[in-house]
């Protein structure tokens, strides 16, 4: 993954070949921040969205990734030792709005945590 930050004009293609831009308003204009991901105001606000915002949105995006897996993991297993008790007769478990309400609604609860899920506080992460 890769970070660029910029403050002017000039690092407008820089920020927008990087995977996540920073852009930072300031003397030079605001090309920079009409670019990127990202906008602060002052150079000292980086850290704390680097350091803070950054662990938090990691940790969020890790936790969200590996619910999917294991709800997907336990929906597959169900069909799978369905299909092979009922004898591989191609009958479905499941009629497909049954599947679709399954992930929506087992989505919700990772979502509403991760809204509000820190690990540790911001001051113990700067």
């Amino acid at each position: 993954v890769t970070l660029s930050v910029g403050d002017g004009a000039n690092d407008v293609p820089m920020i927008q070949e990087a995977q996540v831009g920073v852009g930072i308003a300031g003397k030079e204009g605001r090309q920079a921040v009409n670019n990127s991901d990202f906008a602060i105001a002052q150079f000292k606000y980086l850290q704390r969205l680097l350091l803070v915002h950054g662990r938090w949105n990691y940790r969020r995006a890790c936790t969200f990734t590996l619910f999917t897996f294991w709800r997907n993991m336990v929906q597959v297993l169900m069909m799978m030792y369905y299909t092979m008790m009922s004898g591989f007769s191609g009958t479905a478990l499941y009629e497909d709005w049954i599947r679709l309400s399954f992930n929506v609604l087992c989505t919700l609860p990772i979502l509403a945590a991760g809204c509000m899920d820190q690990d540790v506080p911001a001051r113990v992460a700067l």
